[in-house]
């Protein structure tokens, strides 16, 4: 994927042992729903360099608009920006915002 910081692999997100929010379209709904976690979530803009990742078992599936990401790697919430249900993935894995 490319970052602004160039080209970066997801795992280089994970150094800092904090959640990922990663926003592939860089939608600034996403950016105003992950604001009430700014102190526990990084929020990171990035472009996929692929319209659509292979999945198991269909073939592939459209790249989502947005990641949730723990520490471990694991990914807990994608989709687009504008779910309904981001905050609550945000609150059920990270507290609810101050």
């Amino acid at each position: 994927m490319k970052t602004g910081d160039g080209r970066r692999r997801v795992f280089e997100l994970l150094r800092t042992a904090r959640p990922v929010l990663l926003d592939l379209r860089g939608d600034t709904a996403l950016a105003a729903t992950a604001e009430g976690w700014a102190d526990r979530v990084d929020l990171v803009e990035a472009r996929s360099t692929a319209d659509h990742w292979p999945v198991w078992p269909a073939d592939e599936t459209p790249a989502p608009a947005a990641l949730l990401i723990r520490p471990d790697g694991h990914v807990v919430w994608a989709g687009d920006p504008s779910d309904p249900e981001l905050p609550g993935a945000l609150t059920a894995w990270f507290g609810p915002p101050p």
